[in-house]
């Protein structure tokens, strides 16, 4: 009889340590990870599914960022083949919008931000207008301002809505659905 005392004396010592210690310790612990109250076991279901579907949606955003970033490459240490000097272009035009939708890049921005010659900015120019959706050219021409006229040089009018907005338009570049030919 005094083994079987002694063996309840030491469950009910653990089943105290279990229930004034372990269990709010679990609770807290559940609480913090699904950041909610849980007060009934029958809640921990609903709150698990929920933190399920916040980190998949998460996982879903990482996902589109890691492609995003494979599709500009390496942009800011140099442009080699035309796919990366297309996504330079198309990198520089959305950190220039500053809140606008629409911007020009001129001649002498995608010159310096592909690293290329003059004549070969002219010629990426007409790529891009031609073969990315939400980009156009603007041929040069003088226009008539309040104080006198003014030259507008070639260059490239990007709607970054339209541009960043959609991967498909930086991604045809690299993922074989334009040319990607070194110059």
């Amino acid at each position: 009889m005094a083994a079987l005392e002694s063996t309840v004396s030491t469950l009910e010592d653990r089943l105290d340590r279990a229930i004034n210690r372990d269990i709010p310790l679990m609770k807290g612990t559940l609480r913090a990870v699904v950041g909610g109250e849980i007060d009934d076991i029958g809640e921990l279901p609903d709150a698990g599914r929920e933190l399920d579907d916040q980190l998949t949606r998460f996982d879903e955003r990482l996902g589109t960022i890691e492609r995003r970033l494979d599709a500009l490459g390496d942009v800011e240490t140099s442009a080699d083949t035309k796919a990366e000097k297309v996504a330079a272009v198309l990198a520089y035009a959305r950190n220039k919008r500053n809140g606008q939708s629409k911007v020009a890049v001129t001649l002498h921005e995608v010159k310096g931000c592909a690293g290329v010659s003059r004549r070969y900015a002219y010629e990426l120019i007409d790529t891009i207008g031609d073969e990315i959706d939400g980009v156009a050219v603007r041929e040069p021409r003088t226009v008539e301002t309040g104080s006198g006229t003014k030259h507008k040089g070639k260059a490239l009018l990007v709607d970054c809505e339209a541009v960043h907005g959609e991967t498909e338009s930086v991604n045809q570049f690299t993922t074989g659905g334009g040319p990607s030919d070194r110059s």
